[in-house]
């Protein structure tokens, strides 16, 4: 090719309507990042230690005033002591009560990156008491019960909700329409990657401890958000070598146990991993809030599940 073809390509290919605005989008992109990076530091010079807050008994008005409109994490003790579910729900009388019952499982979890992105993939039917068998071995993160198997939604396991209480001024009373409560069920070792939820969460832990990981939804530009949801970062062993910008992200961690309640304001990055045997259970209708929750309604930042390699 000549040079002054050369040229003309080159010209051609600045003026094509994809590049321009491919232009454009990066710019506007640039301009968020670096408001984001400002955030970021206000935040940090404002909380250097990075730890979650707790609160014994948090007043519903004093949550809703100073955490979930503040898109600020807090850990509350003393909000399920009236809960039938932290004396009677053991792995022994679950097993006894619904051990022949089947429940729909993510397995296979320990050969996929990422498990969370591929439930389609890993669903599977197992008894109850299969996954509960498991609580018996070594940590492994291979099978785990998620809301996404909208456990009390069914039947059998409809008595389930009698031993829960909604807690009060947080959370609407009724429990029994679809979304409103999730149990996640499974053996020491579970792990959820570092994602982020599009709506609020209210985290409760029923038994066994839980380690989790926070960082600030003002953190989005270098999480190395490339699937959905989800960091490509191991929590467990972060690569800064390949993620370089992981590194500079203000990461909290804080452990719950049983009866600590945790809130996972809208947009912040999470991962949990199983200290023991764990059982928790989620809410997201939350009192005193229009619509019960406040979400993030363009929150899929990365890649979206049909173009995801299969």
């Amino acid at each position: 090719m000549d040079s002054e073809a050369a040229r003309d390509g080159v010209r051609a290919a600045e003026t094509h309507p994809s590049v321009v605005g491919g232009r454009s989008h990066a710019e506007r992109s640039t301009v968020l990042a670096s408001l984001l990076a400002a955030r970021s530091q206000l935040y940090r010079q404002a909380h250097p230690e990075l730890q979650v807050e707790r609160r014994h008994r948090l007043r519903p008005e004093e949550f809703f005033t100073d955490y979930y409109r503040r898109n600020r994490p807090v850990v509350i003790e003393g909000l399920l002591e009236d809960w039938p579910a932290l004396k009677r729900w053991t792995p022994a009388w679950m097993a006894e009560r619904f051990g022949d019952e089947r429940v729909e499982v993510m397995a296979g979890r320990d050969a996929q990156a990422l498990p969370d992105f591929h439930a389609d993939r890993l669903r599977r039917e197992v008894p109850l008491r299969e996954l509960l068998a498991r609580f018996e071995g070594a940590p492994t993160n291979d099978m785990y019960l998620v809301a996404r198997n909208s456990l009390l939604l069914r039947d059998a396991f409809r008595p389930l909700l009698e031993d829960l209480r909604a807690p009060e001024g947080y959370i609407h009373p009724d429990l029994g329409g679809p979304d409103r409560v999730h149990v996640w069920l499974g053996p020491a070792g579970t792990l959820s990657n570092l994602h982020h939820d599009h709506l609020n969460v209210l985290f409760c832990q029923v038994w066994g401890r839980k380690q989790v990981w926070l960082a600030p939804s003002w953190e989005t530009p270098w999480m190395s958000n490339v699937r959905g949801f989800y960091s490509a970062v191991d929590v467990m062993a972060p690569d800064t070598v390949r993620f370089p910008d992981f590194a500079r992200v203000a990461l909290h961690t804080v452990e719950v146990g049983p009866g600590d309640v945790l809130f996972i304001p809208v947009g912040w990055w999470h991962a949990l991993r199983a200290l023991d045997p764990s059982l928790s259970v989620t809410f997201v209708n939350f009192e005193e809030t229009p619509g019960f929750n406040t979400f993030w309604r363009e929150g899929w930042l990365g890649a979206t599940p049909s173009e995801e390699h299969r």
